[in-house]
């Protein structure tokens, strides 16, 4: 359903979704989209702390683990990266299939300051499974989640922020959003989205003032 502007997130509707598709030996996916500084982290932990209230195993992954190394990127200047330097086949391969047949997820971190693939990871089956970062929800994975957020946010916001956290240099951004760009462009990963979250506004509080939802159309749910 599309809901009028300025909508609270009906996050009570989306914890009672999620935890109907739990049955034994399944992993419930949630895929968390948007681009850089638009508060994917922030939600992602925000829900996975109102889903423990439920008493079901989270566990939240970022695509910060997902990265090639350097030496393997299309343009290698460390630590400059954009869209394409993010692997999106180990990813699925490591975290999304395995979890959908039923298996263990196990995979190897990425270390941004040594810039190699370090620790290992394991998640069991079972619970829900949080995956969070800019193009998670990309055409080659979408039908491997049971629910796709996209998170809304102008670009100048987006960037401002950014500046604002201090982690990302200017060079970085500069080097980074035209990436982005071309994956919002010819992805359109907002138009298979089951939730629209507007997050131009600051979230403010704990009980998610600051985002709105623009949709909620959930598989199954008209």
């Amino acid at each position: 359903m599309e809901f009028p502007r300025q909508s609270k997130i009906p996050i009570q509707q989306i914890i009672q979704y999620l935890t109907q598709l739990m049955t034994p030996g399944r992993s419930v996916l949630v895929g968390i989209d948007g681009g850089a500084g638009s508060g994917k982290t922030t939600f992602s932990h925000w829900l996975a702390e109102k889903l423990k209230e439920t008493i079901i195993p989270i566990s939240v992954i970022h695509t910060d683990n997902f990265y090639f190394p350097s030496a393997e990127r299309e343009n290698s200047q460390f630590p400059l990266a954009t869209v394409s330097d993010i692997d999106w086949t180990r990813l699925r391969d490591q975290v999304l299939v395995p979890l959908r047949s039923g298996a263990p997820a196990r995979f190897q971190l990425y270390d941004w300051p040594a810039d190699c693939l370090k620790d290992w990871m394991t998640i069991d089956v079972g619970g829900i499974v949080i995956i969070e970062g800019v193009s998670v929800t990309r055409n080659e994975l979408s039908d491997y989640y049971d629910l796709r957020v996209w998170f809304s946010c102008p670009r100048d916001i987006r960037i401002s922020r950014l500046l604002r956290r201090g982690d990302t240099s200017a060079a970085e951004i500069e080097h980074w959003m035209p990436s982005e760009d071309d994956y919002i462009a010819f992805r359109s990963p907002e138009g298979t989205a089951h939730l629209i979250v507007d997050s131009t506004a600051e979230m403010t509080t704990l009980d998610g003032n600051g985002w709105y939802a623009t949709r909620w159309s959930p598989p199954g749910i008209t």
